[in-house]
């Protein structure tokens, strides 16, 4: 570490610290500083690896927005289990914007594809990130809540590894 990295962080530690410290204060400020570093060193750990290989053997960088999230919550009404589908935006934009979706399973993989007409699932695009809520039955019930990578291929949106699981 540099000594004007030192010096900023040790005023910051300093500051946080207080006049006349306890000993409870200084491993409360000790805990939070190993969760902040933690935490930057997952933030490094990402950025080096959101370069992919393609097929050619290239290094690519993966588009921020690439993804889904799936989110289980509870239904006002009734109080059931239901699943949130959102979709990062770009990944949005990409597909096409859609008014509706239909969610399928194509070999081992699951599709989302634009729905022609009335018939899918209605995406809401008012607040916050695109998305709808998924009835039961669908193969997005055998995925844990979580983000997952996600990417267009022959025009429909391919659900892959959850970003957990990278």
């Amino acid at each position: 570490m540099n000594s004007d990295s030192y010096d900023i962080l040790r005023r910051a530690v300093v500051e946080a610290l207080g006049a006349r410290p306890t000993s409870e204060r200084r491993r409360q400020i000790a805990a939070e500083l190993r969760a902040l570093a933690e935490q930057q060193e997952r933030m490094a750990e990402r950025a080096e690896t959101r370069h992919t290989s393609d097929t050619t053997g290239r290094r690519t960088e993966r588009t921020a927005g690439m993804y889904i999230r799936i989110r289980h919550e509870a239904d006002p009404r009734t109080g059931m289990r239901r699943i949130r589908l959102l979709f990062g935006k770009q990944i949005w934009f990409d597909l096409g914007s859609p008014e509706r979706i239909v969610i399928q399973r194509v070999g081992s993989e699951i599709w989302i594809v634009e729905s022609k007409g009335e018939s899918g699932l209605r995406v809401e695009t008012g607040v916050g990130l695109p998305g709808c809520i998924v009835p039961d039955g669908t193969p997005l019930d055998r995925l844990a809540p979580g983000r997952y990578a996600a990417a267009l291929r022959a025009g429909a949106l391919v659900i892959g590894a959850s970003e957990a699981e990278r």
